[in-house]
């Protein structure tokens, strides 16, 4: 019989959901164009799609705003951000950084100051309101990494206001891609402009403007998207066929001083890192999901990652693999690093718990998590789960390998993820308590999300394919 009981581990982390990868144009400080947002390159990258299915018999975590200790996000290295907040310490806790969160009232106002750690694309006055709620609430500011914005998409310029720097980026020709007719590259994604980084006049506008836009705006960090050479492939071959296939590993460029793409992607990124983290501010690129099998970039060079298209379940189990080792890695060198995926429905509990499980794999002492389906004002009641610490870290996927599935153990229980195409069923060795979620989705007008959890006893698990189980001592 199952039993119904509330897990409420989650709601003290909870305090800073830190959103990002959000290409949606809405703004909790009023709607604007968003920033074109990820393309998906490297692996999955799903689209919201109905928010479907709540309907739980009891709602999921109130409680108030918990002070969150924490080590700040220096990429591996403790102590505070420029601002006296700090990223809070994942380690036990399973922790939300919401994506770009849309117009709240004053209910949903005071649910995310008090569940999420954090977000980005805000204005000032959305900030405000939130840390005048939870002071440590983290808020991202977004921004292309080696492209410019198309000239018809905004971003948040000066903490204030909507723009784009476009009209005086664009007189410095320089700073722009060219193809071999000497024209400009656009994605053909979503119409922004490559740039050469290796430009010396590009680097320094984009440390300088980065800055700028970071202090105007009292942020916390720089959520830099779009930023995997392996994009190139996908979105510029057509303008740029150089770029096609593997060419931003293989080919030398005289653009970049005779270097690969790779190489002088890898030197940018590590002079950025270094300027923007000087001022105290952790520089967050969007990565993809590492399932892209040439790309040997150094990802480890900047602050952390925001990983989109995570443990996505349409990938291979070589891809997975590849693409979990990766996380543990930068895990391992305690990098912040934002996991997200997304639902094509919010009553997808499969796939909810299946990017739960691969979080709560590879999690460290700042890893933070996000999934959504109509938007990213969403809780589910599985983020409530008190799991405790866990008892040890791998190095590598194949030391989580156990009975045909992936195994971590915590203080309070196990997850077993199972990434094959082929269900598995695992014997415990004693007698655990499955967890069960119900509901979840959007959070409505009252600020009180629905959802519940239920244990079912067992001995034994079927771990279906491309799925997780949670169980609790």
């Amino acid at each position: 019989m199952a039993i119904m009981r509330r897990f409420l581990s989650a709601l003290p982390l909870c305090l800073a959901a830190f959103a990002c990868g959000s290409h949606s144009s809405d703004s909790a400080a009023g709607a604007a164009p968003g920033t074109g947002g990820a393309s998906g390159g490297a692996g999955a990258s799903g689209s919201a799609g109905s928010n479907a299915g709540s309907g739980a018999s009891s709602n999921a975590g109130s409680g108030g705003v918990a002070g969150v200790a924490g080590v700040a996000g220096s990429g591996g290295q403790g102590g505070a951000l420029s601002s006296g907040r700090s990223f809070s310490d994942t380690n036990g806790l399973i922790a939300i950084l919401a994506d770009q969160l849309p117009t709240m009232n004053d209910a949903q106002l005071a649910f995310a100051a008090s569940h999420y750690v954090g977000t980005e694309k805000q204005l000032l006055s959305v900030t405000h309101a939130l840390r005048a709620l939870n002071p440590n609430f983290l808020v991202l500011h977004y921004h292309l990494s080696m492209w410019q914005s198309a000239p018809t998409t905004d971003f948040i310029v000066d903490g204030v206001s909507w723009g784009n720097d476009y009209p005086s980026v664009d007189t410095h020709e320089s700073w722009f891609w060219h193809n071999a007719s000497n024209q400009r590259v656009p994605s053909n994604a979503d119409g922004k402009l490559l740039m050469n980084i290796a430009d010396s006049g590009f680097r320094q506008y984009w440390a300088t403007s980065l800055a700028t836009q970071v202090a105007a705006g009292e942020y916390d960090g720089v959520f830099f998207d779009s930023a995997s050479p392996a994009l190139l492939q996908g979105e510029c071959s057509d303008s740029d066929p150089r770029l096609a296939g593997t060419a931003a590993r293989d080919t030398q460029f005289s653009e970049l001083g005779n270097q690969s793409f790779i190489s002088a992607w890898q030197t940018w990124i590590s002079a950025l890192n270094a300027a923007l983290l000087a001022q105290g501010t952790p520089l967050l690129p969007n990565t993809s999901a590492f399932v892209t099998g040439w790309d040997n970039t150094d990802y480890s060079l900047s602050a952390g990652a925001f990983v989109e298209g995570f443990a996505d379940t349409s990938f291979a189990v070589s891809d997975w693999q590849a693409s979990t080792n990766e996380l543990l890695k930068l895990s391992a060198l305690d990098k912040i690093v934002i996991l997200q995926n997304y639902l094509g429905d919010s009553g997808d509990i499969a796939t909810r718990l299946y990017y739960l499980g691969n979080y709560l794999l590879v999690k460290g002492h700042h890893t933070y998590l996000d999934y959504f389906a109509g938007g990213p004002l969403e809780w589910y009641p599985e983020w409530e789960i008190a799991l405790g610490a866990p008892l040890s870290a791998a190095a590598s996927v194949s030391e989580l390998a156990a009975n045909g599935v992936y195994r971590r153990d915590f203080a309070n229980g196990s997850v077993l993820v199972n990434p094959s195409s082929a269900p598995v069923t695992v014997a415990l060795g004693g007698t655990y308590q499955r967890v069960v979620p119900t509901g979840g989705g959007a959070v409505d007008a009252s600020g009180m999300p629905s959802g519940s959890l239920a244990e079912q006893a067992t001995s034994s698990v079927m771990v279906a394919a491309t799925s997780a189980e949670i169980l609790l001592k």
